[in-house]
């Protein structure tokens, strides 16, 4: 079934789920691979952000790009004066490649850069900028040529980068320990678990029988305990932790 025709919510979930059970590097990327190319992207890359102020280059987690692009833009130190790194560094919210937009004449490098991208036939692309403890920043990133994404595909897509984000930390050893202790009380879990079926605050008050602010409080304090940013990462966070199932 095409993703246009699909659930987006519950393609999400169930690719998580599917996720959660793989042990290694390999199996999640052809996984990945196999479900974003649903949205008509042909790859994607997980790494750090290089900050250009400072001497790092660039880490990969995963690698799912196609025909060696990624040991070619490395080679090449395309991070450099990539506008969709320097996005990233500027702008917490997942974005459009289009979105990320230079002067071709004052960057030219960064145009050349683009222009390669759409040889390997990633003409177009989606990123997730993911802020971490510390000041870090990674990326989660994909592209292809499929010229448009539904509102609601951005956001299951969202939601499977942080997962996948997350279980690329696991698997290698570069995050938090897997698995967690759980740290969670028994009101943030019920609060994060009703997050992730979509309810907002109001609708969980309700639900719960309990004031609007004190959920909001709960879901503040577990994003705070599961090092999380907003609540989407939190929900993320707190699937892979175990503190919530689906």
């Amino acid at each position: 079934m095409s993703a246009r025709l699909a659930d987006y919510s519950q393609l999400a979930f169930d690719l998580i789920d599917e996720l959660e059970r793989f042990q290694t590097p390999g199996d999640v990327v052809n996984r990945m691979s196999s479900a974003l190319s649903q949205f008509g992207f042909s790859g994607f890359l997980i790494s750090t952000t290089p900050d250009l102020r400072s001497a790092h280059q660039r880490q990969t987690f995963f690698d799912g790009w196609p025909d060696h692009f990624n040991q070619h833009y490395i080679q090449n130190e395309f991070y450099k004066d990539d506008p969709v790194v320097a996005m990233c560094l500027r702008n917490g919210d997942p974005f459009e490649w289009s979105e990320a937009v230079y002067d071709s004449k004052k960057a030219p490098r960064a145009k050349y850069v683009m222009d390669t991208a759409a040889e390997f036939g990633l003409r177009d692309g989606f990123a997730v900028p993911i802020y971490r403890e510390r000041g870090l920043i990674d990326t989660v990133t994909m592209g292809g040529n499929y010229g448009a994404l539904d509102p609601r595909a951005k956001r299951a897509i969202h939601l499977v980068a942080l997962y996948a984000h997350s279980k690329a930390l696991s698997l290698i050893g570069a995050g938090h320990p897997d698995p967690y202790q759980r740290i969670l009380s028994n009101g943030e879990r019920e609060a994060l678990s009703l997050t992730a079926a979509g309810k907002t605050a109001w609708e969980i008050s309700v639900i719960l029988g309990i004031s609007e602010a004190a959920i909001v409080k709960r879901i503040k304090l577990a994003t705070r305990k599961l090092g999380s940013v907003n609540k989407t990462q939190a929900v993320v966070e707190a699937i892979r932790a175990k503190e919530i199932s689906l």
